[in-house]
């Protein structure tokens, strides 16, 4: 399971990176149609197989087994915050790991800061003889290999396997903002997945609101992420900026 995901999403980043990074297409444009793509292979994919009657991934013992809570020891059983914190399957705790791996890498080995410098300024790291596009190949594929576990845990999780043609909502636009509440450091995207999360969810611990009022709670995520943004241009602290050339194609003879 875990190495179809990763291949599925490999394969779409290398769409993107061929798109992008060898031809030169627009980023945002690219990522938008991409995303409408997808979705039109998942609805069309999806819907086949329900017609045709075939269960649900959740039914399947062995994927179910896969995707069962893991308590950790002692740390679970912390009043209050054990249960929601160190109780949850394996793809929760690997994507905190790969997070602080991520965060590690970009901060403390070569080829991380290398990447770094591609981001921040594609001419200069070519003159300095780093290969730009073989770093913007790979980080695209790694990054949607990833962002593919993040769909499976959706699916598997929080659907428990189901099917639905709205499954995902604004979930995926959801990362984003927390890209940009993270300030683009990997580590702090933890806590502001926690926090993310429990804005997401608090509405359902509050009886006496409507469907009206609980709409207004889910867009608590993208409002702090617009606090986020006007602070950050406010105090313009190059440490809190996104990279110099995020979105931008690089044209090496232009250097």
């Amino acid at each position: 399971m875990y190495k179809r995901q990763f291949l599925a999403g490999a394969l779409c980043g290398l769409l993107f990176a061929v798109l992008t990074v060898s031809l030169q297409a627009n980023q945002n444009i690219t990522g938008l149609t991409l995303t409408t793509f997808g979705l039109g292979v998942y609805f069309f994919v999806g819907n086949g197989l329900k017609a045709k009657g075939w269960p649900v991934m959740g039914e399947y013992p062995g994927i179910k087994e896969g995707f069962a809570d893991l308590p950790i020891p002692f740390l679970s059983g912390i009043p209050l915050i054990g249960q929601g914190l160190f109780s949850h399957n394996i793809l929760v705790y690997l994507g905190v790991a790969i997070a602080i791996g991520m965060w590690w890498y970009l901060n403390h080995t070569t080829p991380g800061l290398q990447l770094r410098a591609v981001g921040e300024n594609p001419a200069t790291a070519d003159s300095a003889g780093i290969n730009v596009n073989r770093y913007k190949y790979l980080a695209t594929c790694l990054g949607c290999m990833i962002a593919g576990l993040g769909g499976l845990y959706y699916v598997m999780d929080y659907a428990s396997g189901i099917w639905a043609n709205d499954a995902f909502g604004d979930r995926g636009w959801l990362a984003i903002a927390l890209v940009i509440f993270a300030v683009w450091k990997p580590n702090i995207s933890i806590f502001g997945s926690i926090l993310f999360g429990g804005l997401l969810i608090v509405h359902n611990y509050i009886p006496t609101l409507t469907m009206a009022s609980q709409e207004i709670f889910k867009m608590t995520p993208y409002v702090v992420t617009i606090i986020v943004l006007i602070v950050i241009s406010m105090k313009r602290k190059r440490e809190n900026l996104p990279p110099a050339s995020l979105g931008l194609s690089y044209f090496r003879e232009e250097r």
